[in-house]
């Protein structure tokens, strides 16, 4: 099955034309690019209860993505069209563990099913938004990481202080963005990355190649 109906199966389903997926082997891997900012919320008892996910698609997959939703070049798009779609997205990367990993004192967090998942469309691009639930609330040092294994998706920080917001936390705390050294914005080809696209075809959700290129938020307090 080729990568990016793969993709679509997991992340954006039915929405991928033939003549996308036809492409696929001529693309130059990663194949879809998202910027990701987070807010992360506090309860009062300063324990970190959920994190809020907002990831902004790259334009050319946006434009693939909304055909048949109802919208013009320069119009919107039909907001239950979004509003379902939003939805199997939340639940289609379950599957994936939401592409995130959440630590709180070095250990892992385990993380509830997605909730309020949206989405929106503008400026010829589209945005995914969902919430992860933390199964218990807990407080100290957390660190936040969104990236794909196969690096299929590349994922990238928002720039500046938008990357990260804080609600409800404690005084004190503050979150810093680490950047891999690898930037995904680059938007490496194949051979970029010294590695053939049959290279990627052949990683799963279980490797590691990915984790160079991971994104990380942390917030000490």
């Amino acid at each position: 099955m080729p990568r990016l109906t793969r993709l679509s199966a997991r992340l954006l389903p039915c929405l991928l034309p033939a003549a996308l997926v036809a492409a696929t082997p001529a693309l130059a891997h990663p194949h879809v690019w998202i910027t990701t900012q987070a807010e992360l919320d506090y309860g009062p008892d300063g324990a970190l209860r959920s994190v809020r996910h907002a990831w902004t698609f790259d334009p050319t997959y946006s434009a693939f993505a909304v055909q048949g939703l109802g919208q013009s070049p320069t119009g919107s798009v039909n907001p239950a069209a979004l509003a379902a779609l939003a939805r199997d997205n939340a639940d289609n990367l379950a599957e994936q563990g939401y592409f995130t990993l959440l630590k709180v004192n070095g250990r892992k967090v385990e993380l509830g099913t997605a909730a309020d998942p949206s989405m929106s469309f503008a400026d010829g691009q589209l945005t995914l938004r969902f919430t992860l639930p933390l199964k218990a609330p807990l407080a100290g040092t957390a660190s936040l990481e969104v990236y794909d294994p196969t690096y299929f998706v590349a994922f990238s920080l928002a720039e500046g202080d938008a990357v990260a917001t804080l609600k409800g936390a404690p005084a004190g705390c503050r979150a810093t963005a680490h950047r891999p050294k690898s930037d995904p914005a680059a938007r490496p080809a194949p051979a970029a990355t010294g590695m053939s696209e049959a290279f990627f075809e052949a990683l799963t959700a279980a490797s590691t190649y990915g984790v160079q290129f991971a994104n990380r938020i942390v917030v000490a307090c």
